[in-house]
């Protein structure tokens, strides 16, 4: 293994037998152990070894957390910023460049500040943040002055650590995270009159500075929705050498000598003196139940350890699941790709639970206002994540989700409702009640350590009790259960809407039937058949009705909006994901439902903004794909290549799947084709390379396409391995011809999640010809709820 440094989004090689050598003489502003370098490492009770046995690496060497971060409004490459975090850790730390919700694009060339952050997204926003920022001489308070500018030359970036080199000042910084802190390392110049300065985020929020402690107590309010009034973040920071002086800040200037402030805007500025050692040390605990808490996890998860012993802790976490994965055959590229995408998946949804002097876990509800005992997560949006990432969480890293699902059990016992899009509370983003599949998948695959009496009673009330302040559940849902359909001229985003609840019904009516719910089953089985009322059989799209029944009208398949959501008719005429067979009977069959997904990929790749101008950065990534309407760049089309499985055309499916893998991936700022989203990018990129694909989240089966190298091996949670073996794959290679498991042939395209989880081999042999008839028979199509070879398992009972 070569290890690798991000410079400018590219990678610079080093011998890794030479790593800690070179970098004194090419990067001495970047002290201690190396980022990359190969190294011993925890793995979680698996070993690190890769397939052919050789020593232990690092994997966050591959992981490159500048990819996704050239973008901005107009056009996305992601939405990322570069955290430094550890696996679902509590908050992040990142370099900012500008105000507002962008808070790092790859484009700025000034950082303003380093952000503890909780955001999961820019257009969720952030809250009970906290920003520092060192400078001498005279401090600045106005983030526009105290800017420096930097080049990324003098930037390095890895999951576990940060470092810029500021040229305003010649200050170094660099950042070590903790699941509820961090660890900041200072190199000023030498100087008498060194300074940090430290914001809370707008909002208001209480300092109090204990100089005699060298420590700084902070409470800050801020936030951007769906929480309590008493929700308040806490930090504690704590500095390694005593101050020579310390202000107060708010409007009003600055105050020598002040110890504390209450307010709106409010800061504090920490003067040292640098002469003789230029080095500063600060570490932070944060906590959303009290400063007592923050200032335990600091002890915690820093202790009194040296910048570099953090580094190695969060290292040690990154590897655990990273190495989940091993991969051969990938060119370094690839392999950086797919390793990043790994990082991405894995930072959310965020802990917001913290262990109590027992250790025991407890929680502040960002639901009721009160402290629990029990687990707690937040920040994820699940109308983007229940598409993959959950499923790949579930596959890989099953107790995770499973506490996870447990945590958000809790929500519904003390809020009332199951979350949609908790960033911490409830917020009424986005459409659909999609907790119903995460609870379903997980049941479905065996993952049952929850409550799971009260998951469906959460999950039965978001498909039959319409919340009247409109936040929660269902909007629409009175609409919905009236007619069969949320009519366009009374609910907006109305035809996207009916297409995810009969979804969510499906959910609901498998689980209900595991259940002995009967009754409960067939009138959700019943519901999940409501996508039919939408399409238009004339045009071959799912179409807009009005109350009365008449179509919306006038209608245009490439405008999006109303009535569709972040997309427009091209893209959600395939959203009966729980019945691809149903969608190919509307069509009028296999070679008709065929041809018109050849059509999405072939006709013009023009739109219309219609009333969506905010997602426009969506359709030109749709435009720069040159894929014609299929916009992969937003989540509604991320089943939709797979379908063609359902069709008796694989072979469709292995050739567009490695399309998108090659042409829409990359390893540098620009390597993402749309929104992240929570790591719903990344999850398709890893389950499409490894090749297979969870169309239906619900039901324990994956599709079969395309894997993308030679060979790639699953560390299970249980100690067992799954490998995907590819003989003959390469860039010109993208079909199948035979798949065997363990050295039975198959000739369906499907495989079922027991068959991955049990251990053994899948091997996919490829070849650079498609081959037609493999798989093409209507009995080895993958699951549909009208499918006749499905309906014994799980269909309804008529």
């Amino acid at each position: 293994m070569k290890s690798l440094f991000f410079v400018r989004g590219k990678r610079i090689k080093i011998p890794s037998t030479s790593v800690l050598i070179c970098l004194g003489a090419l990067f001495p502003f970047w002290s201690g152990t190396a980022a990359a370098a190969p190294q011993q490492s925890a793995t979680d009770g698996h070993n690190a070894a890769g397939p052919s046995g050789q020593a232990r690496q690092d994997y966050t060497g591959w992981v490159n957390p500048l990819v996704g971060t050239d973008s901005r409004y107009e056009l996305s490459h992601g939405n990322t910023y570069p955290a430094v975090a550890v696996p679902f850790g509590m908050l992040a730390w990142t370099p900012q460049t500008r105000p507002g919700r962008w808070l790092y694009s790859y484009r700025d060339r000034v950082l303003i500040g380093i952000r503890a952050t909780h955001q999961p997204s820019p257009w969720v926003g952030d809250y009970a943040s906290l920003v520092v920022m060192p400078g001498v001489g005279e401090p600045l308070i106005d983030a526009a002055r105290r800017a420096s500018p930097f080049r990324h030359e003098n930037e390095r970036s890895a999951p576990h650590r940060y470092s810029v080199l500021l040229h305003s000042d010649s200050i170094r910084i660099e950042i070590a995270p903790a699941r509820r802190g961090g660890h900041l390392r200072l190199t000023y110049p030498r100087t008498d009159s060194a300074w940090l300065l430290i914001e809370p985020s707008p909002g208001r929020a209480a300092l109090n500075l204990i100089p005699e402690q060298r420590k700084i107590r902070i409470s800050t309010s801020d936030n951007s929705g769906g929480v309590p009034d008493n929700f308040a973040g806490h930090y504690v920071l704590q500095f390694d050498r005593p101050w020579t002086g310390f202000s107060i800040l708010d409007s009003l200037g600055i105050h020598p000598g002040q110890r504390s402030a209450e307010g709106e805007r409010v800061g504090a500025c920490i003067r040292f003196d640098a002469r003789r050692d230029p080095v500063l040390q600060l570490r932070a605990g944060s906590s959303f139940i009290s400063g007592e808490y923050a200032a335990r996890h600091l002890e915690n998860e820093t202790g009194e350890g040296d910048f570099e012993e953090t580094c190695e802790r969060a290292a040690a976490e990154w590897n655990k699941v990273l190495s989940r994965i091993e991969i051969e055959g990938a060119s370094e590229d690839q392999r950086i790709t797919f390793y990043t995408a790994l990082y991405h998946a894995l930072l959310y949804p965020r802990t917001f639970y913290e262990p109590d002097e027992n250790g025991r876990p407890v929680h502040y509800s960002p639901f009721d206002g009160r402290v629990h005992s029990g687990v707690m997560y937040t920040d994820n949006g699940f109308w983007d994540t229940f598409r993959a990432v959950h499923p790949f969480l579930g596959l890989l890293y099953p107790q995770r989700e499973q506490e996870m699902i447990r945590g958000w059990i809790n929500a519904y016992v003390q809020g009332g409702w199951f979350p949609k899009w908790p960033s911490p509370g409830y917020r009424n983003i986005m459409i659909g009640t999609h907790m119903e599949a995460l609870v379903a998948d997980a049941y479905f695959k065996g993952l049952r350590e929850f409550d799971i009496n009260t998951a469906y009673q959460a999950m039965v009330k978001d498909g039959t009790v319409y919340d009247l302040k409109g936040r929660n559940g269902r909007m629409g849902l009175d609409c919905y259960l009236d007619l069969g359909y949320c009519a366009a001229d009374r609910v907006r985003e109305a035809s996207s809407r009916t297409l995810e609840f009969a979804y969510d019904d499906f959910c609901i009516a498998r689980l209900a039937r595991a259940l002995d719910r009967d009754r409960d089953a067939g009138r959700f089985f019943d519901r999940s058949l409501n996508y039919k009322k939408l399409f238009h059989k004339p045009s071959g799209f799912m179409r807009g009705r009005l109350a009365d029944g008449r179509w919306l009208e006038p209608f245009d398949p490439v405008t999006w909006g109303q009535p569709y959501t972040e997309g427009s008719a091209w893209h959600y005429t395939w959203s009966a994901m729980h019945d691809t067979q149903g969608l190919i009977d509307l069509f009028g069959g296999r070679e008709a439902f065929a041809a018109k997904l050849d059509s999405l990929f072939e006709v013009p790749a023009e739109f219309r903004v219609g009333h969506y101008g905010f997602v426009i950065h969506e359709m030109r990534e749709m435009v720069l794909c040159n894929m014609g309407q299929y916009a992969h760049g937003n989540e509604p089309v991320h089943h939709v290549i797979y379908q063609y499985a359902h069709a008796g055309q694989p072979w469709k499916t292995q050739q567009r799947v490695r399309r998108v893998l090659d042409e829409l991936y990359g390893p540098g700022p620009d390597g993402l084709a749309g929104d992240e989203d929570n790591g719903q990018m990344s999850a398709w990129y890893l389950f499409s390379a490894l090749g297979f694909y969870p169309v239906c989240p619900g039901h324990p089966s994956y599709v079969l396409g395309a894997p993308l190298f030679k060979r790639a091996v699953l560390r299970l949670p249980d100690g067992g391995t799954f490998e995907v073996r590819a003989p003959g794959n390469g860039p010109d290679s993208p079909y199948v011809q035979s798949v065997s498991l363990n050295g039975t042939r198959l000739d369906r395209a499907w495989i079922s999640h027991s068959e991955i989880v049990a251990g053994g081999t899948l091997e996919i042999v490829m070849g650079k010809s498609p081959r037609m008839d493999w798989a093409a028979d209507p009995a080895s199509a993958p699951f549909s709820l009208s499918s006749p070879f499905w309906q014994p398992e799980c269909g309804p009972e008529r």
